[in-house]
């Protein structure tokens, strides 16, 4: 992220943030032991211990999986709906008049009413007049951040107000809410990219949890750089310094079983960047040794380059600062890589801390109350309480915004047969979790994404990084049955996608919107 020239990141430095006082000697998670690594001081999540398992950790896990829907979902029949194929092209992506059946999760039948057999018992559900689409999948989330003000100190301090620690407590404890609010949005995947070992937690309370989305988590972050600000319950952000540091870091984290290596490709002027990419290809090496892929931040063109070099299959953000070029092109495509923009997550900074945010009608309905309350805080902090541009925000308008060059080269990509997904890198500061993919679909419309072209990144591409091609993101007999009705032709405007008429997972009817909200877990034990 690309920041006003006198935005102060606290903290980050020289070779003691991976050793000593800058990374815990002992991990805040009840749920791992900590391991010692190659140096002295170095301390790292690894297995499983469940002698640590705390009881009220239990007790999180046991509330979250709690729901008042059955444990085997009824069969359902969907009678006449207009079924939408983001996978095929043209005309060829719609077909009326269909009946789909469902029974054990999966998509058991589909095809016009007289080919169909619903069984007997079905629930019946008259789709005349709406679609039916895959579950959306958001394939950029980081579920350690809460998508308020107190977000991210490191990058706007407003812990005198709320502390991170706090904010980071309050939002563990309303995870339910935050399942809830991704499924009310028709997103019936994501994948976190990056968050302390509690994101192990997170994707455990969501396997087999009916109000949960399905959950691919890839743990720690292996950085260039420290955030040690965001390290209150965990480590997020481990900085290194040689690929073997990297390696180990990698090893201990395959430990718990991640979906995902996450390495944040941070280079600034004057940094190697062969030395860099040295670090990045060991990553990659230790992932893929272990059947694991590999995600990549990096928003240069060179940095990006590099990445690819080293075998990254998840460039998780846009380039940035320049053309994507042939070579660029040519490396994507060997790698088959996935490649997601992530688009309005800038803006969304911008509007949050200039005071301009404002709820769109999704985010009215479908947001974690609480969460959206806390974006109205900016207006009641002191004034002189508040970063020099911030302040300057609020007087003068957003200083950020989405970089210039990130729709064009989405374009290129796009017209290259690279592989596109959809990621709103919900839980930054101005995007919320579930809703905020509708503001990346938008971006995503405005940069000149066709609607069949943005519902095809945000569930057939968003199936392939979360690790489900083929079984989600298509309406096909035998599929995953994570679908969402909708009132309005997601092919006529992608802003229909938020018009949600009602969600399957894992062939559950979801309740409705106004349906109340299940019972709230206490905070994990190992948020301060």
């Amino acid at each position: 992220m690309r920041l006003p020239g006198d935005m102060r990141l606290q903290g980050g430095g020289g070779r003691d943030d991976l050793a000593g006082d800058r990374y815990p000697a002992r991990m805040q998670t009840v749920l791992f032991r900590q391991t010692s690594i190659s140096r002295p001081g170095i301390a790292v999540a690894t297995q499983r211990d469940p002698s640590r398992f705390d009881p009220m950790l239990r007790l999180l896990l046991f509330l979250l999986v709690l729901s008042p829907l059955p444990m085997a979902a009824a069969p359902l029949a969907l009678i006449g709906v207009t079924v939408v194929h983001p996978q095929r092209e043209a005309v060829a992506a719609v077909v009326h008049d269909q009946t789909v059946v469902i029974a054990e999760g999966r998509i058991a039948a589909l095809g016009l009413g007289h080919e169909v057999q619903v069984p007997a018992g079905a629930t019946r559900i008259d789709g005349r007049g709406r679609w039916l689409t895959p579950g959306l999948i958001d394939a950029h989330v980081h579920f350690e951040l809460s998508g308020t003000l107190y977000a991210r100190p490191d990058i706007a301090n407003l812990s005198y107000r709320v502390g991170f620690a706090q904010e980071q407590a309050r939002h563990r404890a309303r995870l339910p809410e935050t399942f809830r609010a991704w499924l009310r949005s028709g997103v019936t995947g994501v994948v976190d990219v990056g968050g302390s070992p509690w994101t192990f937690v997170v994707r455990d309370a969501a396997r087999d949890n009916p109000w949960a989305p399905r959950v691919a988590v890839a743990g720690p972050l292996v950085s260039m750089v420290a955030r040690p600000q965001l390290d209150a319950g965990g480590p997020i952000i481990v900085k290194v310094e040689t690929p073997e540091d990297a390696r180990v870091l990698v090893r201990r984290t395959l430990a718990s079983n991640p979906d995902y290596i996450k390495v944040w490709f941070v280079h600034h002027p004057g940094d190697d960047l062969a030395a860099q990419e040295a670090i990045v290809r060991a990553a990659g090496e230790e992932a893929h040794a272990a059947g694991v892929r590999l995600a990549v931040h990096a928003t240069e063109l060179v940095v990006a380059k590099a990445a690819l070099r080293a075998r990254a299959d998840f460039l998780v953000h846009s380039v940035e600062d320049a053309p994507v070029d042939e070579e660029f092109l040519e490396l994507a495509r060997a790698r088959d890589v996935s490649y997601c923009p992530t688009l309005f997550v800038y803006e969304g900074y911008g509007l949050a801390l200039s005071d301009r945010w404002r709820p769109t009608e999704a985010e009215r309905r479908l947001a974690d109350p609480e969460a959206l309350a806390r974006m109205d805080d900016l207006s009641e902090l002191p004034r002189d309480r508040l970063p020099a541009w911030i302040r300057r925000s609020i007087e003068q308008g957003p200083m950020l915004g989405e970089p210039p060059r990130a729709a064009p080269n989405l374009r290129r990509v796009l017209d290259a047969g690279i592989r596109v997904v959809a990621g709103s890198d919900a839980g930054n500061i101005g995007t919320l979790h579930g809703p905020g993919i509708f503001r990346e679909i938008a971006s995503m419309a405005r940069a000149g994404m066709t609607p069949l072209e943005v519902l095809r990144a945000a569930t057939t591409g968003g199936a392939h990084a979360l690790g489900l091609a083929h079984e989600a993101g298509v309406i096909a007999e035998g599929a995953l049955a994570d679908l969402v009705v909708l009132d309005a032709d997601p092919l006529a405007d992608s802003a229909n996608l938020s018009r949600i008429r009602s969600v399957i997972k894992g062939g559950r009817l979801l309740p409705s919107a106004d349906a109340p909200a299940p019972a709230r877990a206490p905070a994990s034990p190992d948020s301060p």
